[in-house]
């Protein structure tokens, strides 16, 4: 009866670290929506090699799982690790002049994606009888688009490890990226952190500006927040293209993306939110 007891608490244990670190996943999985990825390299047929090592937390829960022998192993088998790229097939690996061009393809990318999918929203509306998208936009768009902006700036905070690891350094791309993080020294951040939350407080205010607009809590025309939102997912683009080129991983329990196929389909995601904005900032 004690060893039951014992398996039971041990059980009970791990149960309740699964569900803190799939709330904490499901946190930064949002933000992962809204930024969306950049990626329209052609894909390469390299090998690939497996990450080195496990994380601490995944090999203590394993541990602590109990099998069918009532022994503390084995109950659950581990998923297989993520494949990731060989690193001398990556845009990182290039010289200089080739990241550079390649940053810029990715943008105009990005650009023409938008406009194609803005133009099927226009079809659509035109489809669909009189003020039926309309309806669709003026009461999902602000309310839903917030709240997962909402989520995702908190994000910034609560695992604002994983997304300092995506933020590009002083340098990238051979030189080309040379934002500053004005009075970052004062505030006692480094570069990544100066970064990381003030896009998470501008992602959360804005949400909360959407959404309360959206409902009609605040006396604030809708193309406002709607607009800014555009802007910042736009601004932001260059860390989900840092994650294409330098296969950067955010960690923190959130799984790699699958090279490439991953990082083309969070780039439609984002080219689908950049449309969802144009429309509610300039056909509203």
């Amino acid at each position: 009866d004690v060893d039951k007891l014992l398996h039971r608490r041990c059980y009970s244990a791990a149960e309740l670290s699964t569900m803190f670190m799939s709330i904490r996943a499901a946190c930064i999985y949002a933000s992962l929506i809204c930024h969306g990825a950049a990626g329209f390299s052609p894909s390469s047929r390299g090998s690939v090699v497996f990450p080195r090592t496990t994380s601490a937390s995944s090999v203590r829960l394993h541990s602590m799982l109990p099998d069918d022998n009532n022994t503390p192993n084995n109950l659950v088998d581990m998923p297989p690790p993520i494949a990731r790229p060989d690193p001398s097939i990556l845009i990182s690996a290039k010289d200089g002049s080739t990241q550079q061009n390649a940053v810029f393809a990715i943008t105009a990318a990005i650009t023409l994606g938008t406009c194609v999918i803005v133009s099927l929203l226009n079809g659509v509306e035109t489809i669909l009888p009189a003020g039926w998208f309309a309806a669709w936009r003026d009461y999902t768009w602000p309310a839903g688009l917030g709240l997962i902006f909402m989520a995702a700036g908190v994000s910034h905070f609560t695992v604002s490890d994983a997304f300092c690891s995506i933020v590009p350094p002083r340098g990238t791309w051979g030189g080309l990226w040379q934002v500053p993080a004005p009075l970052a020294e004062e505030l006692g951040l480094t570069y990544a952190e100066y970064h990381t939350y003030w896009t998470g407080i501008a992602e959360a205010g804005g949400g909360l500006l959407l959404v309360g607009s959206g409902l009609g809590i605040f006396d604030v025309d809708v193309r406002i927040p709607a607009g800014l939102l555009g802007l910042l997912v736009f601004a932001i683009t260059p860390a989900n293209i840092y994650m294409y080129t330098h296969d950067a991983e955010m960690g923190s329990g959130v799984p790699p993306i699958p090279y490439p196929n991953g990082h083309y389909g969070r780039a439609v995601a984002q080219m689908v939110l950049l449309a969802f904005f144009w429309k509610l900032t300039f056909h509203y």
